[in-house]
């Protein structure tokens, strides 16, 4: 008798582990239908004033967010680098940031390819690469936006010293006024020496 217990018990503890296993494989189907949904859109009126002091950047563009990026950046706003960022970018002048959104329209009209090739250039830099870039940037901010690309593509190719001295050089000389680039030129009145007549 005792044994026709022991498949009796097997036969439950089978049926049990199966049962326990069905429930544990529906539980993350039945959880990922309801994360699959749209969330509604945010309108940035409705946004606690603190988030909205965070994301201050994307103020202008935030109706124009898709919800679950809105929704993305309404979780992040506590976060410690978020809040950094956000106090980076409200410490900028007006003219600071008008250059980084002029460079970002830039890089979001690049070539894809030439895009990815950007990011993984900088994905395989050292943080001190990385930061020698940021200061050639800051360097040649006052350069015209042609000018400074084809400077730093120049930078690039040159060994390390002799780059930083050339940086030295570009901070220290300032940039040819090009009236292309500097549309308060043409407003600038020109004066003429007029030469006595003889």
């Amino acid at each position: 008798m005792s044994k026709l217990i022991r498949p009796r018990q097997q036969l439950r503890a089978c049926a049990l582990t199966a049962v326990l296993g069905c429930s544990v494989l529906s539980g993350p189907v039945l959880s990922d239908q309801h994360t699959t949904e749209e969330p509604q859109p945010i309108a940035w009126s409705q946004l606690p004033e603190d988030a909205r002091e965070a994301l201050a950047p994307f103020e202008g563009r935030w109706d124009n967010l898709k919800p679950h990026h809105q929704h993305k950046l309404l979780r992040r706003v506590n976060e410690k680098e978020f809040k950094q960022g956000s106090e980076r970018w409200q410490s900028l002048s007006q003219a600071e940031r008008d250059r980084i959104k002029e460079s970002r329209r830039r890089f979001q009209h690049l070539p894809p390819g030439k895009r990815q090739e950007l990011r993984q250039r900088w994905a395989n830099m050292s943080e001190a690469e990385r930061q020698e870039a940021a200061q050639a940037r800051q360097i040649l901010r006052h350069y015209p936006p042609k000018q400074r690309h084809l400077l730093l593509e120049e930078l690039r190719k040159l060994p390390p010293e002799q780059r930083r001295q050339e940086l030295r050089r570009l901070g220290d000389a300032k940039p040819a006024s090009n009236k292309q680039d500097d549309p308060a030129e043409d407003r600038k009145p020109k004066h003429k020496k007029h030469k006595p007549e003889q």
